[in-house]
């Protein structure tokens, strides 16, 4: 078992705890060793290292983005499963797969037999393990990343107050399967699993191992409306609203003309026209969580 840790994970409160926190896994029976990142990417190359090294488990311990870029590094090499320990913002693909936030639950998950195989997003022919967001979302993970007063969905709420208020909607082009879309676009929420942004429910009925990808995309909403939506997003309604599109597919498009914000796992990205293309990635990685 090898352990990659983020320091900046939770707006940096893990790195200040860690070594508490490694004195207390020692406790609980936990004998590992680690590796401690130092730049967004590196823990791809840190899960890539290990694998080559023998090792058959790498656990994430850090939030969402952390574990994507381990999962990536995993995905490349095809070898070794995926363990986490959650210590995020958001924590939303632990809470996808029954993970428990709590460490002494969460190393007794990591211990246990529990395997599991799960779908996996190319976003770009980048990995995503449970959510990319593209228009509003990518704002406001950038916007959230930099609170460092309060954690989890508060955090994502504030920031997504002061998205609404500026962000603009670009024109796109979207095809997902057998769906076309032409307009401008505030949001395109795509999902493996069912919630982003640290409780969000955008996709409800999204499952991580059933071989598709859900999507929700929202077109032109003015900005006293934004509010109301976000609002739904919180209730799992978001789907249900006017101007709202939910979709199920496993390849889509987007073409767009200006470069718009995006959140990949919550690890900001831009994308840059002509645009992206989104495919599932069926049964591409094994986790160690309880059954779906």
């Amino acid at each position: 078992m090898h352990l990659i840790v983020n320091p900046a994970a939770g707006g940096g409160r893990l790195g200040r705890e860690w070594p508490r926190l490694r004195k207390r896994l020692g406790e609980l029976g936990l004998q590992v060793d680690e590796s401690m990142t130092r730049a967004p990417g590196h823990a791809t190359e840190l899960a890539a290292a290990a694998v080559a090294a023998g090792r058959d488990l790498v656990v994430a311990v850090g939030g969402d983005g952390t574990i994507c870029e381990v999962a990536q590094g995993l995905h490349a090499t095809g070898k070794a499963r995926l363990g986490i320990l959650p210590f995020g913002t958001g924590n939303d693909t632990a809470r996808t797969l029954g993970l428990p936030h709590r460490l002494e639950d969460a190393v007794t998950a990591l211990r246990s037999d529990g395997r599991r195989r799960i779908d996996l997003m190319s976003f770009n022919g980048q990995v995503v393990v449970n959510a990319a967001g593209v228009g509003l979302l990518g704002s406001i993970n950038a916007k959230a990343a930099r609170i460092k007063i309060v954690r989890g969905i508060f955090a994502y709420l504030a920031a997504a107050v002061a998205g609404c208020l500026s962000d603009p909607t670009p024109e796109v082009e979207v095809e997902a399967d057998d769906y076309r879309y032409r307009g401008p676009m505030t949001i395109l929420a795509l999902q493996n699993g069912p919630t982003t942004g640290g409780g969000f429910v955008l996709a409800p009925g999204a499952r991580v191992d059933d071989g598709l990808l859900n999507a929700c995309l929202v077109g032109d909403v003015p900005i006293p409306g934004r509010f109301s939506r976000l609002a739904a997003a919180l209730r799992g309604r978001l789907g249900e609203q006017k101007g709202s599109h939910m979709l199920q597919f496993r390849r889509l498009e987007l073409r767009c003309r200006d470069a718009i914000h995006a959140h990949l796992d919550g690890n900001h990205a831009m994308i840059e026209p002509p645009g992206l293309v989104v495919e599932v990635l069926p049964g591409a990685l094994e986790v160690v969580a309880p059954p779906g």
